[in-house]
């Protein structure tokens, strides 16, 4: 294992201890990585949707845990047997689960995570970080823009160029969503109930917004959609909220043949309309997150077109009020926190 020397023995973190109470700020050990292992100084990690539902309990969660999935920083130490050419002073991304004996270990889910200065991290789900990629950029990447990338892949694979493309829910995942399917020289469609999500919609890079932009809620809402689609209805959707009722309504929006990816996890079962499903051949395709090969064509994607995240940052030291933050009603975009 590469030597440790310089690395101090204990670090800053915040801990989940009971389901439903604030974050604690704690100091514990630092992490003691395997040979196969890479010891991150983290600099950001996200704040997700997720992770306020681990808050909640609705994953059963072993606590205590350091909470949070999305790390990016700078590799310290490398163990002796991690493959590839993994060096002291790269710059990376670490994806939100461990290949544990062929099971994927969520950080933040079933081990700790990232609100703390360093993280042990596999070096098959971690990635380089483009140079022009700021810490607090990366951070949403390595799961929001993962996951609707890894969702736009799967529902896009088939498609003619230019298809149209729904994105449904433009917030942390749904702004970069709309940014991705552009990259990739498609045709798109914000659709939001909140006046909040369809500004956020229009504030994206140049080049990279939408060519429709809808409130959801409204009456004719469909009709819009089938008229800019020539009567066929969008090629594919990418749902990125868990309302089971914007789920079932934008499967009535696809195309013959056309490809859906719901990328929430709702308290309740899915309920998908049997008819719709069936007539019109549609296909409803699972996504939980982008391989690492996946990942690091997003992040070619990422430093080619300039995708950026709508990043509201936090220090750590105010990390037990960020739930406040989330869930305060003006809060748009990706929660940030900066570690060092």
């Amino acid at each position: 294992m590469a030597a440790t020397q310089g690395l101090p023995s204990q670090m800053k973190a915040a801990h989940l201890r009971e389901y439903n109470k604030p974050y604690e700020l704690v100091t514990v050990d630092v992490p003691k990585i395997k040979d196969n292992e890479l010891l991150v100084e983290l600099r950001a990690a996200g704040f997700c949707h997720s992770d306020l539902q681990v808050i909640h309990g609705q994953f059963g969660t072993k606590l205590p845990i350091i909470p949070s999935h999305e790390p990016a920083g700078v590799i310290v130490q490398v163990g002796s047997r991690c493959g590839g050419s993994w060096k002291v002073g790269d710059r990376v991304g670490v994806l939100n689960f461990k290949n544990a004996c062929g099971q994927r270990e969520t950080a933040g889910f079933q081990h700790d995570g990232a609100f703390a200065q360093y993280l042990a991290a596999d070096p098959e789900t971690t990635v380089l970080l483009p140079a022009s990629l700021s810490f607090e950029q990366a951070a949403p990447l390595m799961c929001a823009g993962a996951t609707v990338w890894g969702a736009l892949e799967k529902a896009t694979a088939d498609l003619e160029p230019a298809a149209t493309v729904a994105i449904v829910g433009i917030g942390g995942l749904g702004h970069l969503g709309l940014q991705f399917a552009k990259s990739l020289g498609f045709t798109t469609i914000a659709l939001d109930s909140r006046q909040a999500g369809r500004d956020l919609a229009a504030e994206v890079p140049d080049g990279l917004g939408p060519d429709l932009v809808v409130d959801s809620t409204s009456e004719d809402a469909a009709e819009k959609i089938l008229a800019f689609t020539k009567g066929e209805g969008v090629a594919a959707a990418v749902v990125c909220t868990d309302s089971i009722a914007a789920n079932t309504w934008t499967l009535r929006l696809l195309r013959v043949g056309g490809v859906m990816v719901p990328l929430g996890l709702p308290p309740d079962r899915w309920q998908f309309d049997a008819d719709v499903l069936v007539y019109r051949e549609l296909v409803i395709r699972g996504n939980y997150v982008a391989s690492a090969e996946s990942t690091r064509r997003m992040m070619e994607a990422v430093a080619r077109r300039g995708v950026r995240s709508h990043v509201t940052t936090v220090e750590l030291d105010d990390v037990p009020g960020i739930v406040d933050v989330y869930q305060d009603k003006n809060f748009r975009g990706r929660l940030v926190v900066k570690i060092c």
